[in-house]
């Protein structure tokens, strides 16, 4: 999918209007460039032309006139092995890692995978050629 481009059009804390051409959709993720930063955020609203986001990091900054890239991608959360060892952030940024590369102040557009990058134990215990079928729901 092919990403749309907006300006913001009005800030009010951590929310934000962003004028746009093109297509986009609720709770489509979406990034400010604002100091060299991509500042992360989600589409609440789409009215005429304008959408509202909602800014999920500090909006110190934001003006308007400032670029705008929606991914064309939804707000999710990663689900894999190793997630039930960690704390995350609300973007689900492992904090521990998080807090090693920042410090104790944590920098705004800073995002880090939520899967541990290792190699997991996995026993198959269908063969090629099984019949398989769905489980109890």
């Amino acid at each position: 999918m092919k990403t749309q481009t907006g300006y913001v059009s009005g800030v009010n804390g951590n929310l934000i209007k962003v004028d746009f051409d093109g297509s986009v959709r609720k709770n489509e993720v979406g990034y400010i460039l604002v100091d060299d930063k991509r500042l992360k955020g989600e589409v609440i609203r789409i009215n005429n032309g304008e959408v509202s986001m909602q800014i999920y990091e500090m909006t110190n900054g934001i003006k308007v006139g400032d670029p705008v890239d929606f991914t064309g991608e939804l707000m999710s959360v990663d689900l894999g092995p190793g997630l039930l060892t960690q704390v995350f952030d609300g973007l689900q940024n492992p904090l521990p890692k998080l807090a090693e590369q920042c410090g104790f102040f944590l920098d705004r557009g800073v995002y880090l995978d939520a899967i541990p990058d290792r190699d997991w134990d996995f026993t198959p215990v269908a063969k090629v050629g099984d019949h398989v079928k769905a489980g109890p729901c």
